[in-house]
């Protein structure tokens, strides 16, 4: 058969790739992700550089709507046109991308090609913590995904659909809404005070002990705005029910998010071996008063506050939403 000049073309970039990496990047056990330019093309694959070896990749053009995606999968009907879902998954993000089969004969390899936005979603994805699931009929293959975002760089920058994808990180954490300056309750349809508004967030209400805020499931930050998916009131409310004021994707911004730390310590970046940045002793005596968000990664909240009269900034893991306790 002849493989298709879209696919062909990608996969004579995949094999290419590591030509531009370091010398230390050729060895043969460096398997991971790997990102480059050649020829105006911009590559991300998981394999082995100039090995030849490359399960996924995506690759596109500058100014590319789009990339293309191929998947070395043999289906359960593995043959020349099949028609096939396949499904990438991290966290609770999930992004089906439909494909074609094709048989390369020389290899006995068969290859699965497709066609996938380079969106925020897709950046949310790479940049989730954890493993990236690729799901195919009833089989699939798992993926670690440490540093498939920094290897997707160039992908980013040539193809992606706006201005957000390339600052877009993945979180998973709660907090709450407590914020009185303009437009603090306005939840808008992308990171940025000028995008359309969709939405407004409930406002203080009489809780079990004084007043109680709105609380939100925060899902991605760009630029100082966080990307929410839920948004719920009278949580602490004596005798109302809970209401859920929101629901979809929407973006606050991170002056008007509150929680807890109740970590021993805040991190000069988000990871288990970080340096500590400020030592805050037992966090959950209230020491630390958090007054905004300045980003997030996966669990990893960037927050800024007071601690003894000093405006501090860091990283933690360990935070709590709850208004009147402190979290499991």
């Amino acid at each position: 058969m002849t493989l298709p000049r879209r696919m062909a073309t990608l996969l004579r970039m995949v094999l290419v790739a590591g030509l531009a990496l370091p010398a230390g990047a050729m060895a043969e056990d460096d398997l991971g992700w790997h990102g480059n330019v050649h020829d105006g093309m911009a590559t991300l694959f998981w394999g082995i550089p100039q090995s030849g070896y490359a399960e996924i990749a995506f690759s596109c053009h500058s100014g590319s709507q789009g990339a293309g995606f191929v998947f070395a999968f043999a289906p359960i009907h593995a043959v020349d046109g099949v028609e096939v879902t396949v499904t990438l998954e991290a966290g609770d993000i999930a992004i089906p991308i439909r494909t074609t089969g094709a048989l390369m004969q020389m290899d006995d390899q068969f290859l699965l090609e497709g066609q996938v936005a380079v969106d925020a979603q897709l950046v949310a994805l790479l940049d989730a913590p954890g493993l990236l699931s690729v799901f195919v009929e009833d089989g699939s293959v798992e993926y670690p995904l440490d540093g498939a975002r920094e290897a997707a760089a160039a992908l980013i920058a040539a193809c992606g659909s706006d201005a957000a994808t390339a600052g877009l990180t993945a979180c998973a954490f709660d907090a709450w809404i407590e914020d009185s300056g303009p437009d603090a309750l306005v939840i808008r349809d992308g990171p940025s005070g000028d995008a359309a508004a969709i939405g407004e967030m409930p406002g203080p209400y009489p809780g079990y002990d004084g007043t109680a805020y709105p609380t939100v499931s925060v899902t991605g930050a760009s630029d100082g705005w966080f990307r929410i998916d839920r948004a719920v009131t009278n949580l602490y409310a004596p005798d109302d029910d809970v209401i859920v004021a929101f629901t979809g994707e929407g973006w606050v911004p991170g002056r008007a998010l509150r929680l807890h730390v109740e970590g021993a310590a805040l991190y000069d970046r988000p990871a288990d071996d970080a340096a500590v940045a400020v030592d805050i002793g037992n966090g959950i005596d209230g020491a630390l008063t958090v007054d905004r968000l300045y980003a997030c990664h996966g669990p990893w909240a960037e927050v800024g506050g007071t601690y003894a009269g000093t405006r501090v900034r860091g990283w933690s893991n360990d935070t709590c939403e709850s208004q009147i306790t402190t979290c499991p």
